[in-house]
């Protein structure tokens, strides 16, 4: 592929508990997104937008053109929205990237946004289970049940005692809440201990309370561009490979809970296009809604062998100052995880550490950066590589 394609401007909302609806925080993330690229609202040529539970929880499911009625952007461009659960912002960025790339247009406008505090917990919860297999929901399944079955499996085959795995993915919640206590727009600013952790509500064993991330409200924007226009921005970072991939849809038809052949494939495809492989990786921002999650994702994607992600936070190895940064934003546990928005968060915060002005916690020196979103049960996922130069 010899055209190449930039993120020139970012923006993102605090993440948290939100009073205004979702296509407002939008608009605001946009707008932040455009100063950044020197651009006028009257340049974006598409809009795609990540969205899932809104018709849920804000009784609006034509989400695209509401996010640009309230933009004021009437120049009658396409927009879409994309539901594909939690890697509903990373695919809207990534088929924003694929429209630049085809030649179609030469700047677009993707991201994702969400608003899920304002609703009851239990829409929210019937909302969620939307995303997964309908047998297996009516059974009692929950995606908390599933990420203990996932804890449980990995246990198993790397012959951890249930004490120790509790211990580890502890660890990882500290290493993240530790990250997110820097960053201005967590929605959760706080460290936390290790008894913090343990001595949380059991929701499924052995997952606790303080191993999930919390649900919040929040919206993340990039402006994409094509390289005649890139170079006349200020900071381009150029998106070096991007990969999407599916898993099984019941988790009842799954070998093997404690790898994801989806984030394996869509990593494969992505390293190959860049050119690139794990090592060549400087910080990365991963799919945490559970911090066995974490593991799964770094093991998948060739950051480490199997067996040995989980021992990664204990060993410092992830922290910002450690060998593989992972999460400098705090992940979805900290910063938190504003659903259709969560993939566009990471890319922000991908772009602003390569950049060298991320708002927290920083990689030294970081020239390459990934990005990890996988929407349900490893069902859709997205891998995005981006490169200073």
């Amino acid at each position: 592929m010899a055209k190449r394609v930039a993120i020139v401007g970012t923006g993102m909302a605090p993440s948290g508990t939100s009073s205004v609806p979702s296509w407002d925080l939008f608009a605001t993330a946009a707008q932040e997104a455009l100063k950044e690229a020197g651009l006028d609202p009257s340049s974006i040529q598409a809009l795609h937008l990540g969205n899932v539970y809104s018709d849920f929880t804000e009784a609006q499911t034509n989400m695209a053109p509401k996010v640009l009625s309230a933009m004021g952007v009437e120049n009658c461009i396409p927009c879409v929205r994309y539901e594909a659960a939690c890697a509903s912002g990373g695919i809207a960025f990534r088929q924003g990237y694929l429209n630049i790339l085809s030649g179609m247009y030469d700047v677009v406008l993707v991201g994702g946004t969400e608003r899920l505090r304002a609703a009851p917990g239990s829409v929210v919860q019937q909302a969620m289970a939307t995303s997964m297999d309908l047998a297996e929901r009516n059974a009692g399944l929950t995606f908390a049940v599933y990420w203990a079955y996932v804890a449980k499996a990995y246990a198993r085959k790397h012959h951890l005692t249930e004490t120790k795995l509790q211990e580890l993915l502890a660890k990882i919640s500290i290493k993240n809440h530790y990250h997110g206590a820097f960053n201005g727009k967590a929605h959760l600013q706080r460290e936390v201990t290790l008894q913090d952790v343990m001595s949380s509500p059991m929701v499924a064993p052995p997952i606790r309370v303080m191993d999930c991330c919390p649900f919040s409200d929040g919206a993340a924007a990039l402006v994409l561009a094509s390289e005649d226009v890139a170079r006349n921005c200020a900071t381009p970072i150029w998106i070096a490979g991007s990969g999407q991939a599916s898993g099984r849809f019941a988790i009842a038809d799954n070998t093997d809970l404690s790898t994801s052949p989806g984030i394996t494939k869509a990593a494969t495809d992505a390293f190959r296009q860049a050119g690139m492989g794990p090592r060549d990786i400087d910080v990365a921002e991963v799919h945490d809604c559970v911090n066995i999650h974490e593991v799964v994702c770094l093991e998948s994607v060739g950051f480490f062998k199997e067996g040995e992600g989980i021992h990664a936070a204990e060993e410092r190895r992830t922290y910002f100052d450690g060998d593989c940064p992972v999460n400098l934003s705090g992940g979805l546990k900290a910063r938190g995880h504003p659903v259709g928005a969560t993939g566009a968060y990471q890319l922000c915060e991908i772009a602003r550490q390569l950049r060298g002005d991320f708002q927290g916690k920083r990689a030294r020196d970081p020239e390459v950066g990934v990005t990890v979103n996988v929407g349900g049960t490893g069902t859709a996922v997205t891998v995005n590589i981006l490169r200073k130069e």
